[in-house]
C-alpha cells in the first residue's frame, strides 16, 4: 500500500442499500433519492418510512421517484471539501441506465474547484452497488492508492452478481424499468421472473419460475453457479427483500448450506423505498461480490 496515501472520501446514493452502521463505520456519505406521492416529495430514508410506501402501493396509489438534484450533490461535495479536506472524492452510483442520478453527480462535480471528484457508474443497484461502495471505502481506509482503488472498483463492477425475483411484476412494468416484461403482463400474477443486470447496467430477464418457492431455489442456484464459474473464492453475500423477510431467510439458509459457497459475511437488508416503488413490495434477491483483501 502507498505509505503516503491520499485522503479519500466515498459518496453513494440511497439505492445502494447500505446498512446505516456500515455507512457510518466507513464514513460513506449517502445522497438520498426522492419519493414523490401526489404533489409531495420526500427524501428517501430521511423524510419518509418504507411502510408508508408499501401502504400507498397496496392502496393502488401512484408512487414516483426522483433523482438527487445537482444542488444536492454540490452541497454534499462542498461539505466534504470544507469539513474533511480530502484529496479525492469517489462518488459511486446506481446504473445510469436505471436513473439519472449519476448525471446530477457529474454536473455537480464539474462545479467544484480544488478537489478531484471521480464519478463512477456501478452498473448495478441495491446491495450489489453497496458492495462496490464498501470495497472502495475499505480500500481507502486501508491506505490503498488511487490507482489500486480504480482497479478494485473495476474488478468489483465486473465480478458482482445480482438476481432478483418479484411476487408480482405489474409495478416494475408501470415504472418502465423492465419493458421486456410488458408482453407477459397478463401472466404477472402467475409467473415469477428472475432478472439480472447486463454488463452495461441494463436490467434483463434471466428466466421465469412458476411460483415463489421455485424462484427462491433458482436464485440460490444462479448465484452459486456464478460464484463457482467465476472462481470468486471468498465472497460477501447480500440478500434483500420487500415486505416479507420469510423468503429471504429461506434463501439465506440455502446459501449457508451450500458447500460450494465460501461466504465471509452476509448482509440481510430490506429493499430501499425507491427500488420498492418500482418493483412493488413483493421482491427478493441476492448479490455476491468478492471480498476485498488489503494484503
Amino acid at each position: 500500500m502507498n505509505k503516503k496515501a491520499k485522503k479519500i472520501v466515498i459518496v453513494t446514493d440511497s439505492v445502494s442499500d447500505l446498512p446505516e452502521n456500515l455507512a457510518e463505520k466507513y464514513n460513506i456519505k449517502v445522497v438520498p433519492l426522492y419519493i414523490n406521492i401526489g404533489k409531495r416529495s420526500y427524501k428517501e430514508n430521511v423524510e419518509i418510512k418504507l411502510e408508508k410506501i408499501y401502504k400507498e402501493l397496496e392502496s393502488g396509489h401512484t408512487v414516483k421517484t426522483g433523482t438527487p438534484t445537482i444542488s444536492d450533490f454540490i452541497k454534499v461535495y462542498n461539505d466534504i471539501k470544507k469539513n474533511e479536506d480530502p484529496d479525492i472524492i469517489y462518488s459511486i452510483h446506481l446504473s445510469g441506465l436505471l436513473s439519472g442520478t449519476i448525471n446530477s453527480a457529474i454536473v455537480a462535480g464539474k462545479s467544484i474547484d480544488g478537489i478531484k471528484i471521480k464519478v463512477i457508474d456501478s452498473k448495478k443497484a441495491a446491495i450489489s452497488e453497496g458492495f462496490i461502495v464498501l470495497a472502495a471505502a475499505h480500500a481507502a481506509e486501508s491506505g490503498a492508492s488511487e490507482e489500486e482503488i480504480d482497479i478494485l472498483i473495476k474488478k468489483m463492477i465486473d465480478s458482482c452478481c445480482f438476481y432478483a425475483s418479484f411476487d408480482n411484476f405489474e409495478h416494475i412494468i408501470k415504472g418502465g424499468r423492465a419493458p421486456f416484461l410488458a408482453k407477459f403482463v397478463k401472466k404477472a400474477l402467475v409467473i415469477k421472473p428472475i432478472v439480472t443486470f447486463s454488463s452495461a447496467g441494463k436490467m434483463k430477464l434471466k428466466k421465469f419460475c412458476l411460483n415463489n418457492k421455485s424462484a427462491i431455489k433458482q436464485l440460490h442456484t444462479l448465484i452459486s453457479s456464478d460464484i463457482v464459474s467465476s472462481n470468486m473464492g471468498r465472497c460477501a453475500i447480500g440478500i434483500f427483500y420487500g415486505n416479507d423477510i420469510g423468503p429471504a431467510e429461506r434463501l439465506k439458509k440455502y446459501i449457508e448450506d451450500d458447500p460450494c459457497i465460501d461466504a465471509s459475511e452476509y448482509i440481510l437488508t430490506q429493499m430501499t423505498a425507491v427500488m420498492s416503488a418500482h418493483t412493488g413490495p413483493g421482491i427478493w434477491g441476492v448479490a455476491a461480490c468478492p471480498v476485498y483483501n488489503d494484503k
